[in-house]
């Protein structure tokens, strides 16, 4: 997804071939064969090639040796995403934004000086990602270099964007030495504990707010929701000196925004999180309203989750319950980091949408109700992400979605227990041992000759254990399985559109 957003179609290009590349196994290749697995022209092949040939030189000793008309592909290439990373960080979108966090250029002529492009590449090449802070009603004024909108929505973006793409290591010379010093003096080994998000993303968010201070954009949380996020008890001397930094006077408004992105803005992790008593705290004391929002939602899930009990994982509760918080608090669709993973999560996970789908239905009927109004525009998203939390347990209730598979035993008893064992910790995957013949109706059938197989089976919904391949058979067997339950679950939703 994110790709998409930053990329020009020649970047496109290169980590679509670098995918495929991956997708082979090290060796040569005649260039033929590596077309065949393209669109390209061999023309357009060998310029690609020759490209990522220059782009690894940077990021990696193992290289591509591309001569005449054969490519030879070695082991250990670097991962796909570590290559998405270096393209999206030498994307023209991505430096835009950080040039106008930062304040680096004086001007779009500058910005455009400096990296040897004019104002209409400027413009081409950063449309889609104009279109993509849109969404969340920011617009990107590439002439004024500026982004307006929500202050906050703002800033969450950026962090999305430079955490995503490097880690925050795009910022790793911005207020390092100063920040560091203050958490050694403030927080000393306490800091990682204490804030759960980690020390990097945590550096990422002060930058992040300092920068956007300094250039005179000051947080408009407050006038979001009037509620506090300082835990209570909270020593501020560590903000004090903060501030400073830029030469500010302490801004409490500033400090609660950075609570909110310390401790509100994650997801919690587990029932362990040293967030949870804060976040129950906040629910505690949160309004009525909200609270029987809460109670809807959960007595809608029920018709779902099979009378699952939320009592037994408070910290799933709270992570709905912060989802809602964050659309109640900005009115609008918001840009959760989960956000670039929306595309794979729903090809992945076809089940997924299913239970989308039936979230939505709920929010979709409180967007009717008055001071709700807001909600038509972003329901789907706020049922999306409530889809991520609740798809584990959902998977786990839903018996009429799940692959019902047959087993055959084979006589060697320590790889049937093996397989038995792979088709059990898969939670999509019901597998019941038989005997044949059978009559009775599977999914999927897993046996030890091609001899033993129903006449009513196909290549596709069935598996044969090779023992002369066995090595690679927890893996072809777990791809075949995904397969199949996929095409069994568009099948179904298909009938029953």
């Amino acid at each position: 997804m994110i790709e998409k957003i930053l990329l020009d179609t020649r970047a496109l290009d290169k980590i679509g071939l670098y995918g495929k590349l991956l997708s082979i196994a090290p060796g040569e290749y005649n260039l033929e064969f590596v077309k065949n697995l393209t669109h390209l022209s061999t023309t357009r092949l060998k310029s690609l090639l020759s490209s990522i040939q220059l782009d690894l030189q940077n990021l990696s000793p193992v290289n591509l040796s591309l001569h005449k008309n054969t490519l030879n592909l070695p082991k250990n290439l670097i991962e796909y995403n570590q290559y998405q990373q270096f393209l999206a960080q030498e994307s023209i979108s991505y430096k835009l934004l950080l040039s106008i966090l930062t304040n680096q250029d004086e001007s779009l002529l500058a910005f455009c000086q400096r990296n040897y492009i004019s104002r209409s590449t400027c413009f081409r090449q950063t449309k889609k990602l104009q279109d993509h802070l849109k969404e969340f009603n920011v617009t990107l004024n590439q002439s004024a270099m500026a982004l307006t909108g929500s202050e906050m929505v703002i800033r969450i973006l950026l962090f999305n964007f430079i955490w995503h793409i490097s880690l925050g290591d795009s910022l790793a010379r911005a207020f390092d030495q100063e920040i560091e010093e203050l958490f050694v003096t403030y927080e000393g080994t306490k800091y990682k504990s204490k804030y759960e998000i980690g020390k990097k993303e945590a550096l990422l968010h002060c930058k992040i707010c300092l920068f956007r201070i300094k250039n005179g954009h000051a947080t408009n949380l407050y006038q979001l929701t009037n509620q506090s996020f300082i835990p209570s008890g909270e020593n501020l001397d560590f903000f004090s000196a903060f501030f400073e930094i830029i030469d500010s006077a302490i801004d409490i408004l500033e400090i609660n925004a950075l609570f909110f992105l310390f401790y509100y803005w994650p997801m919690l992790t587990s029932a362990a999180d040293v967030r949870l008593p804060i976040i129950q705290d906040c629910y505690k004391h949160e309004k009525s309203e909200l609270k029987e929002l809460m109670a809807e939602f959960e007595a809608h899930c029920q018709k779902f989750l099979c009378d699952f009990d939320f009592d037994h994982q408070s910290f799933l509760y709270m992570n709905t319950y912060l989802t809602l918080l964050k659309f109640c608090i900005f009115k609008q669709k918001v840009p959760l980091l989960n956000f670039f993973e929306a595309t794979i999560i729903k090809d992945k996970y076809p089940l997924h949408t299913i239970l989308t789908n039936t979230i939505q239905s709920f929010w979709r009927k409180i967007a009717n109700r008055k001071g709700y109004e807001w909600l038509k525009a972003c329901y789907t998203d706020l049922a999306f992400y409530q889809a991520c939390l609740l798809y584990p347990i959902y998977i786990e209730k839903e018996q009429k979605y799940k692959l019902k598979v047959a087993f055959v035993y084979v006589s060697n008893y320590l790889v049937s227990m093996e397989v038995f064992n792979i088709c059990e910790r898969l939670p999509y995957v019901e597998i019941e041992r038989i005997t044949l013949p059978t009559e009775e109706p599977f999914d999927f059938y897993i046996l030890s000759s091609p001899q033993l197989l129903p006449p009513f089976t196909t290549e596709e919904n069935t598996a044969i254990i090779d023992f002369c391949r066995y090595r690679d058979f927890e893996t072809n067997l777990c791809q075949k399985l995904l397969a199949a339950f996929n095409e069994k679950i568009q099948r179904i939703t298909a009938n029953s559109a």
